[in-house]
C-alpha cells in the first residue's frame, strides 16, 4: 500500500509539472504551489512512511540471513525493526521503587553503553542486560544487531543466540572465530535448564564461551528472586597483569533497561501515525496519557493500536492484555466460526507450554502436537486455522510458540 501511493502521488507531481502554460502566469503559480503541496506530500511520504518500511524489509531479511532464520522469524524481526525507539540504560534497577520511572539514576543511551562495550579498549568483557517482561532486551539486540551490520568498521564479529531454542549449545559451539566474535545471548529466563538450577546453568554457559570476545547475556530481573542472585563473578581468570586492588577474575557487569520517556513515547507515536493520520495520533496521545505506567513498556506500546480502536477506558494493565486480545479476536472472525473456542484453546495451551517446558526442552510446539491436544481438549477449529490464527508464531522447523512470552504469562 505504501509504494503504490508513492507512486501514484509521484506521477501527480509529474503531471503537473507538464501542463503548465507559461501564457497565464496566475494559472502558472496556483499550479506551482499545488505541486509544492503534492511534494511535500510526497516527501512526507517517502520520509515518515515508505523509508522505514523499506529498511525494516531490508534490514530484517539481511539480519535473518547472518543471524538465522531459524532462530528469529523474518516477520519477526521486522516487527522489531518497525518504527523503532532506542532505549536508554542505567545501573540501578529501574524497577526498585513503586513507579519505576520515578526512580533517578545516571542514564546512558543503551546503543552507546554497546559500543563502549565492544571497544577493544575495554576491559569489560561479560555483561548481563536486565529488563522487566515487555521491555524490548530481545527488539534492542536485534535493532543494534542492524546498526552493527551496516558500520563500516567494526571492532568486532557479533553473534546473536536464544538461549530459548534447544539447541542453543551446539550454535554457540559452531561459531567460528570466537576470539574476534562478541556473543549476544538472549532470554536466559527461557532456558529451560536455567528454570531448573540457574547458577549451575550459568556455570556451563561461562565455561562454553570463555574463550569469545565479550558476552552479553539478557534476561527477566524477576527470574532471579532476590537481587543477590544476579550473577556478579564469572569464575573466568584474567591472564593479563592487574592493577593493585583489582578482581582476578572477570565480573558481571549489571544494565537495566531504562522505561520509555515521554519524549521517547511522543517519538514512537509520531512515527506510528503520521500527520495525515491525525485522529488516530490524536486518539494515540489521549490512551498515552491515560496509561503512562503502561506505555514505559515498549511491547506494550507497540500494542497502542488496539486501542486506538476503542472506546474502552484503560487503567490497569489485565485491562490492556483483554483488548489486545478482544482486538486479535475481532481480526479472526472472519476466518473463525467460534472466536470463543480459540481463545479457550490459547488459554489452555500457554498453561501446556509452561508445565511441560522441561519435559520439551523449550516453550515450542510442534504442529502435529497442537492438533492432538485441540481434540483432546474438545477444540471444533481446523487445523489451519489453530496455528494460522492464534496468538503464535513458527519458526524455520515448524514449531509455535506464542507471539511475545508476556501475552503467554
Amino acid at each position: 500500500m505504501l509504494l503504490p501511493n508513492f507512486v501514484h502521488r509521484s506521477f501527480e507531481l509529474i503531471s503537473q509539472l507538464f501542463t503548465i502554460n507559461p501564457a497565464e502566469p496566475f494559472k502558472t503559480g496556483a499550479k506551482l504551489v499545488s505541486m509544492l503541496g503534492t511534494a511535500v506530500a510526497v516527501g512526507a511520504v517517502l520520509v515518515t512512511k515508505t523509508y522505514p518500511w523499506v529498511k525494516a524489509k531490508y534490514d530484517s531479511r539481511s539480519i535473518s540471513k547472518s543471524v538465522g532464520a531459524k532462530l528469529f522469524s523474518i516477520a519477526g524481526i521486522e516487527r522489531s525493526l518497525k518504527y523503532y525507539i532506542p532505549p536508554f540504560c542505567q545501573s540501578v534497577d529501574p524497577a526498585g521503587g513503586e513507579e519505576s520511572r520515578l526512580i533517578h539514576s545516571v542514564q546512558a543511551k543503551l546503543f552507546d553503553t554497546l559500543d563502549n562495550v565492544l571497544k577493544k579498549s575495554s576491559d569489560e568483557r561479560y555483561h548481563i542486560l536486565l529488563a522487566d517482561s515487555g521491555m524490548g532486551k530481545t527488539s534492542a539486540l536485534l535493532n543494534y544487531y542492524a546498526r552493527h551490520f551496516h558500520r563500516w568498521r567494526k571492532p568486532c564479529k557479533l553473534a546473536v543466540v536464544p538461549l530459548s531454542v534447544s539447541d542453543a549449545d551446539e550454535r554457540i559451539a559452531a561459531i567460528e572465530d570466537k576470539e574476534g566474535t562478541a556473543l549476544f545471548l538472549d532470554a536466559f529466563d527461557e532456558d529451560t535448564l536455567a528454570m531448573v538450577d540457574h547458577a549451575e546453568r550459568l556455570r556451563m554457559i561461562l565455561e562454553q564461551t570463555k574463550t569469545f570476545y565479550r558476552v552479553l547475556i539478557t534476561s527477566r530481573t524477576q527470574f532471579f528472586n532476590r537481587d543477590e542472585e544476579i550473577p556478579k563473578e564469572t569464575g573466568v581468570m584474567k591472564v593479563a597483569a592487574r592493577q593493585a586492588g583489582e578482581s582476578a577474575e572477570y565480573v558481571f557487569y549489571k544494565v537495566y533497561l531504562t522505561p520509555f520517556t515521554d519524549e521517547q513515547i511522543t517519538a514512537y507515536l509520531k512515527r506510528r501515525y503520521p500527520l495525515w493520520h491525525r485522529k488516530k495520533r490524536r486518539r494515540a496521545f489521549e490512551m498515552a496519557k491515560k496509561i503512562p505506567h503502561l506505555t514505559a513498556r515498549p511491547m506494550l506500546l507497540t500494542h497502542i493500536d488496539d486501542l486506538v480502536k476503542t472506546q474502552r477506558e484503560i487503567r490497569y494493565s489485565y485491562e490492556l492484555y483483554e483488548e489486545m486480545v478482544k482486538a486479535w479476536m475481532t481480526r479472526e472472525q472472519g476466518f473463525i466460526e467460534d472466536p470463543e473456542e480459540l481463545r479457550r484453546f490459547s488459554e489452555l495451551l500457554a498453561v501446556d507450554l509452561y508445565v511441560n517446558r522441561q519435559t520439551r526442552g523449550s516453550e515450542l510446539i510442534d504442529k502435529t502436537e497442537l492438533v492432538d491436544l485441540a481434540k483432546e481438549w474438545g477444540i471444533r477449529i481446523l487445523d489451519d486455522r489453530l496455528s494460522g490464527r492464534a496468538l503464535l508464531n513458527r519458526d524455520a522447523d515448524g514449531k509455535f510458540k506464542f507471539a511475545h512470552r508476556s501475552i503467554m504469562e
